[in-house]
Formats: C-alpha cells, structure tokens, sequence
C-alpha cells in the first residue's frame, strides 16, 4: 500500500517537475506518507524513479500484450494500424508519460539511459522491423517516422489544458481519442 502510493507519487511528480525538480520529501508528501518511508522501501529517489518508470512502461507493456492475439490475426499494415491507435488510446489515458519523456529525453543521463534499454529500445526495433517490412522504409526515414509517431500520438493529451483553452475541447473524450486514431493512421500509412 505505501510502497504503490510512493510510486504513484513517482508517477505524479516526476513527470510535472523532472527528476532534479523533485525532493524525497516532496514524494513523500504527495504520498501521504511519513517522513523517511521512501528509503524504507526504495532506498533513495533514484530507485523510486526506476519502480514509477517500471510501473507505466510495464502498464503499456502488459496492456499491448493483452491485445496481441488480435494483432497477429491481421496483415502489415492494420497491424501497424493496430500499434498506432494502441499509442493514441494509450496516451489518452495516461499523459503523464509523455510528460515524463518530455522531461528525459533531452539530455543525456542515466535516466535516458535506463529508459531506452530497458523499454523503449525493444519494442523500437520491433516496430522498426514492421515498418521497414510494411511501409518499405529506410532506417533513416524510419526514424523520422518514429518521432513523428510518438509525438503526434501524444501531444494533444499531454497538452490537454492548452487544447481546452484554444479550442473548448476536451482531447480525451471518447469521440476526440478516435477521431485522433483515425487521422494518425490516415497519415502514417498513406491512407486516405
């Protein structure tokens, strides 16, 4: 119990404020737990940041899991179809994690570090391979590909606020989320 409150906190805090942003005892607090608590059962914030990572990335991996039955029923491109409006959904609901991104992946660090070997490097060159092998793309635009991907399968949820703001909408309604799917797959895969 106290132990996921603290990673939920991870999951809260890191994101907004970034890793260097974030005291133990902010943690603690948005927690709801004691002082000292978190080195009970992370030993210092590097650990809880690992276990709050651990924890999204492992959501998204457990969730994607649960939907490859499907996927493996269907060709190249509705499977890539598939990947894509599994980020959109996924990204809807949990726009803490391109936040979290947002915060890490602009300089090196061991944070990167542990982001890209442990997660996201091993469903990249997957997703790499079914590219290639259903778009016929080079890795140089692959890669251009990718980026294009993950941000546009995120930016309007984790700029949710700005969205209502500008436009009266709420992004992650239901209709806005499918309407989202749509259009990505439209253009990721040529498809009109």
């Amino acid at each position: 119990m106290t132990r996921n409150r603290l990673i939920e906190a991870g999951q809260q805090l890191f994101p907004e404020r970034g890793f260097d942003a974030v005291s133990v005892r902010d943690l603690e607090s948005c927690a709801g737990v004691k002082r000292n608590v978190l080195a009970y059962h992370f030993e210092d914030k590097e650990n809880l940041w690992k276990a709050s990572t651990d924890a999204i990335f492992g959501e998204m991996k457990q969730e994607f899991e649960q939907r490859l039955s499907i996927m493996r029923e269907v060709s190249g491109r509705d499977a890539l179809a598939f990947i894509v409006r599994f980020y959109v959904y996924f990204h809807a609901r949990h726009p803490g994690l391109s936040r979290l991104m947002s915060q890490e992946a602009t300089c090196q660090s061991w944070r990167l570090h542990y982001l890209i070997e442990k997660h996201i490097r091993p469903s990249t060159l997957q997703m790499e391979k079914l590219v290639q092998e259903t778009e016929g793309l080079s890795r140089e635009a692959f890669i251009h590909w990718y980026y294009i991907m993950v941000s546009s399968t995120s930016t309007i949820f984790s700029f949710a606020a700005e969205c209502e703001e500008l436009f009266g909408v709420d992004p992650c309604a239901d209709p806005m989320v499918e309407r989202h799917a749509e259009m990505l797959v439209s253009m990721l895969l040529h498809r009109g």
